[in-house]
């Protein structure tokens, strides 16, 4: 990389550029905090947002001396592009401020800034009249991340400055630089100027940038035996531990994914070029029967997966990870396919694989901003399946989860239920307009009582635990000074979280008086939001309770909650006293 020719970008075009960038950004945010076009029309506003933050940033990143004409076609046909999914998302995310869209925002930003650092190499290669190599590639992408981690941090250098250039003057009674350099009008384009030096500068810095890559390539070459190693390991020991333990951790899949991932991504990051092998002979060739058996690796996640989605249906997370899984299942058979094929010379062909592999990445990104897969609509239509194939209710439908994720399609889906239940059924409708928090009806109204769950037995309920219950329904996002847990976030379930409520009473702490334990929801992720009832002399105080373990994969949760035998356990670690100081483990 050492080798290649130090860029000249040209000056006075890439500030000119930044600062377009930051004054266009300034009236986007403006109309956003105003609340004014084209801020509310989210069809519109997603496409300029995309071109404002974009089309600067490939230009400033690709422009150099003689090549101007040819980025200024190639980012303009990269921006046509992606303004499509844009409008899409935008028109997702209508109408304006009927549901959340921060789930479907976050996942359009990461996907969006995938599937530009991907075109960005190839426009910056094609606009150079470059081959379009995987040596070239590896270059590129690794001085594209670099250059803009380095000039992210120079900016928030920047405003670091200014911060304490204006505490210094307001310190000594004067305020002027302290209210300017807060100001929205003058931070954005000082900030996107100085984003836009950062670039100039170290776009010119080839052999830093070099250097510090490979700094970071000599790291990865100690993990890789390492991440290898690890994975033969474990799937030696599979066959005498058998895959039950693995699942009942509740996370199995996420850690095969991760070991996957990181082991292809050292590999990568290696065997950079399939030119010179990085090893000796005889690592390299202990590596091979580790890279060959990635895939085993990857088909246990698929199959841990699968226990979940058969369980409970697709989710948006779900959806996720089995494209994750898809994406990290194709990059492993080639690999094992090329070991396999020319052995000790399988890292010739490493790049044809990455390279059609790159591909593959950039058309999953688009497409699922896309109709054409678009994961919304695909966890929607299945958590309705499962209702119309009886394994849950309607009024068990997580309707929360649906409005909070899922967009455009369960807000429509949600309007069209209350039309068709107005008069039907009134309690379903309420059920939906409760998951919006559509309205603020009372606590004794908000609490589902005809839907709990009583267990071991059915039981009467105090009158103290009755208020305790409404009172932690009455607001979800207020503070509750009825907690006898100082200092402890408490995340506050809605009525209409997937499953019904269940209070059992049981004998705790041992002192011969019950305790309530009142288990408000399962949500999609199988996190139970949960609180102990507790009679302090005469007032009624609550504890939270989480799990203390993760629930095992393709575990039935809510049948576990509904049939499971009820006991309390003793508590492994007593409360140390030292003086009036007790302390105790959480």
């Amino acid at each position: 990389m050492s080798g290649s020719p130090v860029p000249v970008p040209p000056r006075n075009l890439m500030l000119g550029i930044s600062l377009a960038q930051g004054l266009l950004l300034l009236f986007l945010w403006r109309a956003l905090s105003d609340e004014s076009w084209p801020s509310q029309t989210p069809v519109l506003n997603f496409p300029l947002w995309t071109f404002a933050i974009v089309c600067p940033g490939l230009l400033l990143l690709s422009l150099e001396a003689g090549n101007r004409t040819r980025v200024l076609k190639l980012v303009s046909l990269c921006i046509a592009l992606l303004l499509l999914p844009a409008a899409y998302i935008g028109w997702q995310a209508s109408p304006f401020g009927a549901f959340p869209v921060w789930s479907l925002l976050a996942i359009y930003v990461i996907t969006m800034l995938t599937a530009c650092f991907k075109v960005l190499m190839r426009v910056q290669l094609w606009a150079g009249q470059r081959p379009v190599s995987y040596e070239a590639l590896f270059a590129a992408s690794w001085r594209n991340f670099l250059v803009v981690a380095l000039s992210l941090l120079l900016t928030g250098g920047v405003q670091a400055v200014l911060y304490l250039c204006g505490a210094l003057f307001a310190a000594i009674g004067i305020d002027f630089f302290q209210e300017l350099f807060q100001k929205d009008w003058f931070l954005f384009p000082v900030l996107a100027v100085a984003l836009g030096v950062g670039v100039l500068i170290f776009r010119r810095l080839v052999n830093l940038i070099d250097g510090i890559t490979g700094l970071l390539e000599g790291l990865m070459r100690l993990l890789l035996p390492l991440a290898v190693a690890v994975s033969l390991i474990f799937l030696a020991a599979l066959p005498f531990t058998g895959l039950t333990p693995l699942w009942d951790t509740g996370n199995g899949t996420a850690l095969l994914m991760w070991l996957n991932a990181l082991a292809l991504f050292f590999l990568n990051a290696v065997y950079q070029s399939g030119g010179k092998v990085p090893y000796p002979p005889l690592v390299h060739r202990l590596l091979q029967p580790g890279i060959a058996l990635l895939p085993v690796l990857s088909a246990l996640a698929l199959y841990g997966l699968y226990l979940r989605v058969d369980q409970y249906g697709w989710s948006l997370g779900r959806c996720w990870a089995f494209a994750i899984c898809a994406l990290l299942v194709l990059f492993s058979l080639g690999y094992a396919w090329i070991v396999i094929r020319r052995r000790d010379g399988w890292p010739q062909g490493l790049g044809r694989v990455n390279i059609v592999m790159g591909w593959v990445l950039l058309a999953l990104t688009l497409s699922v901003n896309t109709p054409l897969l678009d994961f919304r609509v695909i966890s929607l239509a299945s958590q309705l399946q499962r209702v119309e194939a009886g394994e849950i209710e309607m009024r068990e439908f997580d309707f929360h989860y649906a409005w909070q994720d899922l967009a455009r399609p369960a807000h429509l889906e949600m309007q069209a239920l209350i039309e068709q239940n107005e008069s039907s059924d009134p309690e379903l409708v309420r059920i939906i307009k409760e998951a919006s928090y559509d309205g603020a009806p009372s606590a004794s109204d908000i609490v589902p009582w005809q839907r709990i769950l009583y267990r071991p037995e059915p039981f009467d309920v105090p009158a103290g635990v009755r208020s305790a219950i409404e009172d932690h329904y009455a607001d979800p996002y207020a503070d509750d000074p009825a907690f006898d847990r100082p200092g402890v976030f408490f995340p506050r379930p809605h009525p209409s979280e997937h499953g019904p409520p269940i209070l059992l009473r049981t004998d705790l702490n041992e002192d011969g008086a019950p305790e309530y334990v009142f288990i408000a929801a399962i949500r999609h992720d199988d996190s139970v939001f949960a609180f102990c009832i507790y009679q302090d002399g005469e007032e009624w105080r609550r504890l939270p309770m989480a799990l203390r373990h993760s629930v095992a994969e393709g575990a039935n949760l809510q049948k576990m909650l509904k049939e499971g035998e009820v006991s309390p356990v003793p508590s492994k670690w007593q409360e140390l006293k030292i003086g009036e100081l007790t302390l105790g483990v959480i």
